[in-house]
This record gives C-alpha cells, sequence and structure tokens, in this order.
C-alpha cells in the first residue's frame, strides 16, 4: 500500500465515523432540547414527609 493508499483509506473511515455520529448528535440533542423545553423550570420543590 502507498502513501496516498493509506490517506484515501483514513478519509473515508473519518468520513464513516461522522456519517454515524451526525444522525445520533442531531437525535440526542434534539430529544435533550425537547425535555428542557417542556420541564417546568419553576416548579416548587415537593416536601418529603419523615415517617413517625
Amino acid at each position: 500500500m502507498t502513501l496516498s493508499d493509506v490517506s484515501i483509506l483514513g478519509k473515508k473511515i473519518l468520513v464513516g465515523i461522522i456519517v454515524t455520529l451526525v444522525p445520533f448528535v442531531i437525535i440526542f440533542g434534539g430529544l435533550w432540547l425537547t425535555q428542557k423545553l417542556l420541564t417546568d423550570k419553576h416548579k416548587e420543590p415537593q416536601q418529603i414527609s419523615k415517617p413517625n
């Protein structure tokens, strides 16, 4: 294998990793953002009663 073959192989592997990770980042980022937008930020803390 020549240096150009190794370079092309490295670029293909890098592109494959990026193509695999981008959808996961979009999906999990969207889920996280949706959760942050839908949860009420001004919730009153619930009081925990101690057992007698």
